[in-house]
């Protein structure tokens, strides 16, 4: 049998930018063991598998990287909901079309709705997905030296503006880092040796968020880039997962004050695969933090995957 995938580069409105996910519209009669193979077989940092289900523009959703079953992110959410419009398996009737999104990866169930907008043509534009979070927070981060050490920078790079080292967790913890300049995140490099030898180990966060507020000559009002021991020094991973962590980082902060807040973060090199997220965020000043996470995507190829 036959089944039908498209690819889309995701959280750009630029071929060739941002991060290229593969979708499976309509993977009704695939095993989990197919779902994988098919998963390594495209070899892509995730691939998207949607099953429709009774209720209208409802779909079951799971997600494979080449080695396991991951849960939903917020690139997998974009990449399922652009393609079901491109597509038309969703009909794009109004000028935001919602759509619902059912994962039931044990230990990660949620149900996620996201909205289409669309253009003047009918085609898909921006895409936006709800989030409800909820932040567990520590203020017992390694010191200004043991960070600069560990991201192969120096002290003076540490920190800006009134924004300090945080371990935020919404069910992933990470640790949340300020720095100086656009140009010092991208010279950094994870050292492991530093790492190991400093207090973070035991935070059991395992991934390491850098944000700058200089991007030269972009219009996000953020730079981030994620390292750690377990990314390559010539990785610039997807840095979604991240986001609602980093979202609630930012309110924690006593300067930022009540209210809705409107963002827009960079993640990539000026001259390589930028992707751009758009953030809206209601700040009540609580660790309840509802989030709004947009982005576009373009569709870069479509094919056939023959499965007996």
């Amino acid at each position: 049998m036959n089944y039908n995938y498209y690819t889309a580069d995701v959280f750009t409105e630029q071929a060739f930018n941002g991060v290229p996910l593969p979708v499976f519209p309509d993977a009704t009669g695939l095993s989990s063991e197919k779902m994988q193979q098919i998963a390594g077989e495209l070899s892509t940092s995730s691939t998207v598998f949607l099953s429709s289900n009774d209720n209208e523009n409802t779909y079951d959703i799971r997600v494979f990287s080449k080695d396991k079953e991951l849960p939903v992110g917020t690139h997998t959410v974009l990449a399922a909901s652009f393609i079901l419009g491109q597509t038309a398996a969703v009909k794009l009737s109004e000028q935001y079309t919602q759509i619902c999104l059912s994962s039931s990866l044990k230990g990660h169930e949620q149900v996620i709705n996201s909205f289409i907008s669309k253009n003047n043509d009918g085609s898909p534009s921006l895409v936006q997905q709800t989030y409800e979070t909820h932040a567990a927070v520590d203020y017992y981060t390694p010191t200004t030296e043991e960070l600069a050490a560990m991201l192969s920078l120096t002290p003076a790079d540490i920190g800006f503006d009134k924004y300090r080292p945080l371990i935020v967790s919404c069910g992933v913890p990470y640790l949340i880092v300020p720095i100086k300049s656009y140009n010092a995140i991208r010279e950094a490099k994870f050292n492991e040796a530093a790492w190991s030898n400093s207090s973070a180990p035991s935070s059991l966060a395992q991934e390491i968020l850098l944000f700058a507020n200089n991007t030269d000559d972009n219009p996000a009002d953020f730079h981030a880039r994620l390292l750690g021991p377990a990314i390559a020094h010539n990785e610039d991973p997807p840095i979604g997962g991240a986001i609602p962590a980093f979202a609630n980082h930012i309110c924690n902060h006593p300067h930022i004050q009540a209210g809705t807040h409107v963002f827009a973060i960079q993640r990539g090199a000026n001259d390589g695969r930028k992707s751009m997220f758009y953030v809206e965020m209601d700040n009540q000043q609580t660790k309840d933090l509802t989030l709004r996470v947009g982005g576009h995507a373009v569709l870069m190829a479509e094919g056939k995957i023959r499965v007996s």
